[in-house]
């Protein structure tokens, strides 16, 4: 079984129907003084609606709780081959 890690967080999410898991990151005024990162694992609904974020001070901590919580959604590795009008990751 694969699960999102801190070699492929950038690229590889879950989906269940019209959602989907993933990591993102950012960073709040101080954090950025201090160069640090927040990690955010984020539901989407329909890759608009943001339905859950929780934010996480480390990547491993929020790899493995995406990981525990949505695991058993369909893993996606958007490295691979597109479908659809176009090649783009948007599509």
């Amino acid at each position: 079984m694969q699960h999102v890690n801190i070699e492929n967080w950038t690229y590889c999410r879950y989906k269940s129907g019209d959602f989907l898991a993933l990591i993102t990151f950012g960073a709040d005024p101080e954090g950025i003084l201090e160069d640090r990162f927040d990690y955010y694992v984020t539901v989407l609904q329909n890759e608009v609606n943001e339905i859950f974020q929780r934010s996480f001070t480390s990547l491993s901590e929020a790899c493995l709780f995406l990981n525990e919580k949505y695991s058993d959604w369909g893993f996606e590795d958007q490295t691979g081959a597109k479908t659809g009008c176009s090649t783009c990751a948007a599509h």
